[in-house]
C-alpha cells in the first residue's frame, strides 16, 4: 500500500518520457520549403500590399525576392556565402601572416628609438 504513490509518480514520469520521445521529432509543420515556382497571383498580391503600405514595388521585383528567399531557405545561397567566407578567411590569414613580421619589426624599431631618447 505505501508504495502506490511512488509507483504512480514513476508511471507519470515514464509516460511523460515515452510521450515526449514519440512527439519530439514529429513534424507538426510541413517540412517543405517555400522554394519552387512563384505564383503570379501571389506576386501581384504582395506588390499591392507593399504599395498599400507606402512601399511601391513592381511584380518583377517581388518575384525575384521570393525566388531569392526560396533559394536561401533551401540552402543554395548559404553554400555560396560559406564558400565566400572561407575564401576571405584564408586570404585574410595569409595577409596577416605577411604583415606580422613587418609589424614586429616596426614595434622593435619604435621601441629602440624610444630607448635612445
Amino acid at each position: 500500500m505505501p508504495f502506490y504513490f511512488f509507483f504512480g509518480l514513476l508511471g507519470l514520469v515514464a509516460g511523460g518520457l515515452i510521450t515526449w520521445f514519440f512527439l519530439a521529432e514529429h513534424p507538426f509543420e510541413s517540412l517543405e520549403t517555400p522554394g519552387g515556382p512563384v505564383d503570379s497571383v501571389e506576386a501581384s498580391l504582395l506588390a499591392e500590399e507593399m504599395e498599400a503600405d507606402g512601399l511601391p514595388m513592381d511584380e518583377a521585383t517581388v518575384v525575384k525576392l521570393l525566388e531569392l528567399h526560396g533559394a536561401y531557405v533551401e540552402g543554395k545561397i548559404r553554400a555560396t556565402q560559406e564558400a565566400d567566407e572561407a575564401a576571405s578567411l584564408t586570404s585574410d590569414a595569409g595577409a596577416q601572416q605577411e604583415t606580422e613580421p613587418e609589424r614586429v619589426t616596426a614595434d622593435r624599431s619604435a621601441a629602440g628609438a624610444e630607448q635612445t631618447k
